[in-house]
């Protein structure tokens, strides 16, 4: 029965055209070169010797080749010099994302060093290698007649190890990839080695496959490249420049667009963008670190996944901080929270694209770039806020002064009081608060800026009506404030009252008959504003605010309060005559 089978295998092995002279596997754009051959007798009893051929140019530290789909579990090949003219062969086992270690077990590949190995005059090195018991390890097996066997291989570029040690400690792999064989079109006629054989016969070490593609031996076909492994270049390569592009270029610029332009939605268009392009770059970094098997094995990795994950919380922040800003005018907790993490991670981002560029091994023109660029990038950000928070200083400066020399708000509003007034407040505060020689605390540049700002822009009439709210809201440090100079304030704060009393209670206007005999009266319209209908509850306060405000001064002079007409009622009777 078992002689049946085999040569039932052997006879669908002649009838499909499987058998091939030559060993079969692909070729990378780099010169790197993988070839196996499978004996006849091998396949058809599913054990026995497999050939290999390990191929690379000059530049390279080590090469490898593995089989099963990744490096947890995998049957290692390594291959370096020996600094004797030849190779050293050595085999590992792959234990994760780490460096694989040299296999001494029982079941560790059998491997021999076969004619045709060594280094050449150009530097290249060349391994053929038979292994006895490469169709099983103990992390798993592998099929001789297999249409679709994974394998994996890696390299790095350097100076050479020049070891006989089989077990020499190895820089982390610079490239990687992974293709599928179709075992049954790479098998060889006899039980020998397939590479001296080819050498001999056409010159060639016996690799067949085309460069980059790896279109197989004679009769084609057979290799299938793992297209998503083989892009790993194009991944990594996006997620650097992606990732660069955004640490080093859009968040900093993002970040100046406030100050600069003073438009809130601009700087939060921009950095949204600037965000979702973030989390991109961490996608493809994820995936290609994956592929590599470096996934938080690499101090890269882990800064970065700790940077994406503490800027995912600055959408948030910032607008707490908007919120906040609009209501108060001025910056809190969060504000402070938001605008320094954005800087700390955004300097750490960049020392990670740093990271991230040694990790892969790049050439030193690109790192210099990178470095460059990212310099230039921050100069001109600090530079930037530099010359903003001067210029913030000189203009509180000269709003100060001019103010002082007034003696207007700035000089007599504390700092907590006048950080806690809306725009309106403070244009009403302008317009009762005359000169004064009694200094107060100083209130921030930001706030000055604002009244004065306000005071330009709000209209008389929004600022009168205001002031109910502020008698009511803050009535002790209104009058507190205006104590210095009571008279000036009385006078202008009656003159205020009848103004907007004729404003918003007209004089009722009188509608006759056809005789000429008085009809009726026309009642005062009902307020369509807040401010007129706030002005309507409150037009006492001015009077009380006055007489208080006198009162005192008299108090403090040591004499008598001195009394004010009473020209509430003054004006009532006036209205009345002129009915």
């Amino acid at each position: 029965m078992k002689l049946s089978n085999q040569y039932l295998l052997a006879t669908a092995l002649l009838g499909t055209g499987i058998v091939s002279a030559d060993p079969l596997g692909p070729c990378q754009s780099n010169g790197i070169c993988f070839s196996v051959g499978i004996p006849v007798s091998s396949a058809q009893s599913n054990s026995g010797n497999i050939y290999f051929q390990i191929k690379a140019p000059s530049g390279f530290s080590w090469v490898a080749l593995g089989t099963g789909d990744q490096m947890s579990g995998s049957n290692i090949f390594l291959v370096y010099t020996d600094g004797q003219g030849n190779v050293t062969i050595s085999p590992r086992r792959g234990t994760g994302h780490s460096e694989p270690q040299w296999d001494q077990s029982s079941t560790a590949a059998k491997l021999t060093l076969l004619a045709g190995s060594g280094v050449g005059s150009d530097g290249s090195l060349t391994a053929n290698v038979a292994c006895s018991n490469c169709q099983s390890w103990s992390g798993g097996d592998m099929s001789l007649q297999g249409t679709s066997v994974p394998w994996i291989a890696a390299w790095r570029t350097g100076s050479a190890l020049a070891t006989t040690n089989k077990g020499a400690r190895i820089s982390q792999h610079g490239g990687t990839t992974q293709f599928n064989l179709d075992l049954t079109q790479a098998t060889i006629n006899s039980d020998t080695n397939p590479f001296l054989a080819s050498r001999d016969s056409s010159g060639d070490s016996g690799s067949n496959s085309g460069p980059g593609t790896g279109s197989g031996s004679g009769i084609g076909g057979g290799i299938i490249v793992n297209e998503g492994v083989s892009s790993s270049a194009t991944i990594l390569a996006a997620h650097g420049i992606i990732g660069a592009l955004v640490m080093a270029v859009l968040y900093p610029l993002g970040s100046l667009l406030m100050p600069l332009l003073g438009r809130w939605w601009v700087h939060a268009a921009w950095q949204m963008v600037s965000f979702c392009l973030m989390w991109v770059a961490f996608g493809l970094g994820v995936q290609s670190a994956k592929s590599r098997g470096i996934l938080f094995e690499q101090a890269h990795t882990i800064l970065g996944t700790v940077v994406i994950c503490l800027f995912a919380v600055q959408p948030l922040l910032g607008y707490l901080h908007h919120r906040q800003y609009v209501k108060t005018q001025g910056r809190s907790e969060v504000s402070y929270v938001h605008l320094w993490l954005g800087r700390i991670l955004m300097m750490l981002g960049v020392v990670n694209g740093g990271l991230g560029l040694k990790l892969s091994e790049e050439r030193s023109s690109l790192v210099i770039a990178y470095s460059v660029v990212a310099g230039i990038i921050f100069l001109c950000y600090f530079l930037a806020k530099g010359f903003t928070v001067l210029g913030n200083r000189n203009r509180s400066s000269g709003v100060g002064q001019t103010y002082k020399e007034t003696d207007g708000l700035c000089g007599l509003l504390s700092r907590d009081f006048f950080e806690n007034l809306s725009a309106k407040d403070l244009h009403l505060h302008l317009l009762l608060l005359q000169p004064t020689a009694t200094p107060l605390p100083s209130p921030t540049p930001q706030a000055c800026s604002i009244a004065h700002h306000t005071l330009r822009q709000n209209s008389a009439r929004k600022a009168v009506a205001a002031v109910s709210r502020i008698a009511g809201r803050n009535a002790v440090p209104v009058r507190t404030f205006m104590a210095p100079t009571v008279s000036r304030r009385a006078d202008f704060v009656q003159e205020l009252y009848l103004k907007e009393l004729k404003a918003y209670k007209p004089t009722p206007v009188k509608e006759s008959d056809a005789v000429g005999q008085v009809a009726t009266f026309s009642l005062p319209k009902t307020p369509k504003s807040p401010e007129e209908a706030d002005l309507a509850s409150s037009l006492k306060e001015y009077e009380t605010m006055a007489v208080e405000v006198e009162g005192q001064e008299g108090a403090d002079a040591g004499k008598p309060a001195a009394a004010i007409e009473d020209w509430l009622v003054e004006e009532e009777e006036d209205d009345d005559g002129h009915h």
